[in-house]
């Protein structure tokens, strides 16, 4: 029988065995001074046991994000990782169900992760939530600018300009998140992933910064500095950032852009050819339970409609609800006699819960959700009211965890 629960101290190196050889195997095994030191708040440690021996472990985070128009705590999963000789026996999708159930526990309602393999996780009721974008270009294919301000050196005791441009730059993408002077010190500007200390330079503006970049220097070959966050309020900071990193061109030789959300630098370029740009599906989220709905702030006014729902992890999903939405509030009940998916043919919609998490959060609306998703409507009536609560918008999630 398994059994899920918070990592001891005894078990902290075999966990951290456990993800260097998920993650970087090239590594070898551990030295025995190897292991992971300092405690931390930004994330739980937990471990799931069978018969007493740690098979599988992952890192639990609470962070705050914005889910449409609401600011509200979210899970986070992250370091999943099962011991080699445990694989293939069904223990990384048990835990996923004991990771859904101790969010609900905590009262939270959606869970994002970056996938490893997203059919693994699509197949346990995740769905995408935005895509993301890798440049690499050299230096000189930047464009240079004239600006009113100046860069800065930026460290951890700047957290709240950097929090404040975030939010600016932001709006009201869902998904953004809000990160605490914790994750701004311990996460964002800090050698979490053992690549180096990253730098970070802020364009400042009559006194306030308007936009900032984090990176880091490799030593490899090609001399890469690669970019793991550029956020700006406004195009002149775009414009005075790019023009900051097309200045290394006499030290390094190519630039990496990580996770992000779009490929307008390719409108922003002269020669978009010098760039070589890839889009890729980007993390996931999923909601713990149906009734997570009645948390999100709604745009619609008034609105009603039954969906039969699946799920292929958590059984209590399963089945037909009634969804009203009353002056932007939802109210979720479950319809009598719909266990299991049972009576689905008296729903006004069908939907598996990866699209319904899809929909929660903006990635698509109703027709976007029946192209392209598992999303079906049964009942011609209720297309209007649909479209009216389940109203796309901007998402995107860009920090690793």
């Amino acid at each position: 029988m398994t059994d899920f629960r918070p990592l001891p101290d005894a078990d902290r190196q075999q966990f951290r065995s456990m993800l260097r050889y998920a993650f970087t195997p090239e590594r070898g095994p551990l030295d025995d001074e190897d292991i992971e030191s300092g405690e931390t708040v930004l994330y739980d440690r937990y471990g799931l046991y069978d018969g007493g021996e740690l098979v599988s472990g992952c890192k639990l985070y609470t962070p705050e994000a914005r889910i449409r128009d609401e600011i509200t705590t979210i899970g986070g999963l992250g370091a999943v990782a099962t011991l080699p000789e445990f694989r293939g026996k069904g223990y990384g999708r048990q835990l996923c169900l004991q990771v859904l159930s101790e969010y609900r526990k905590r009262g939270i309602g959606l869970v994002a992760l970056w996938p490893f393999s997203t059919p693994f996780y699509r197949r346990m009721g995740w769905g995408t939530a935005n895509k993301v974008a890798r440049y690499e270009l050299p230096p000189r294919a930047l464009p240079m600018a004239d600006t009113a301000g100046r860069m800065r050196r930026i460290d951890g005791d700047d957290w709240e300009e950097l929090r404040a441009v975030e939010r600016r730059a932001s709006g009201t993408r869902s998904l953004a998140l809000r990160r605490s002077e914790t994750w701004w010190r311990e996460r964002t500007l800090a050698n979490w992933d053992g690549e180096g200390d990253p730098f970070c330079y802020g364009y400042e503006r009559d006194g306030q910064l308007q936009g900032y970049l984090v990176y880091t220097v490799g030593d490899d070959d090609e001399r890469t500095l690669t970019v793991s966050g550029l956020v700006a309020a406004d195009e002149e900071a775009y414009r005075a950032l790019f023009d900051f990193l097309s200045g290394h061109g006499a030290q390094i030789e190519r630039i990496v852009g990580e996770r992000a959300l779009g490929t307008n630098l390719l409108s922003r370029v002269d020669d978009p050819a010098a760039i070589d740009c890839t889009v890729e599906a980007g993390p996931m989220v999923r909601l713990t339970d149906v009734e997570a709905l009645e948390a999100i702030e709604w745009p619609a006014d008034e609105g009603e409609c039954t969906l039969a729902v699946s799920d292929p992890l958590v059984a209590d999903n399963e089945g037909v609800f009634e969804l009203s939405v009353s002056d932007g509030q939802a109210s979720i009940d479950r319809v009598a006699g719909s266990v299991n998916g049972q009576s689905a043919q008296t729903a006004d919609a069908s939907v598996g819960i990866g699209t319904l998490s899809q929909l929660a959060v903006g990635t698509y609306g109703p027709d976007e959700a029946k192209r392209l998703g598992d999303f079906r409507i049964l009942n011609e009536s209720v297309r209007t009211r649909l479209g009216a609560v389940f109203v796309p918008r901007s998402v995107g999630l860009r920090e690793f965890f």
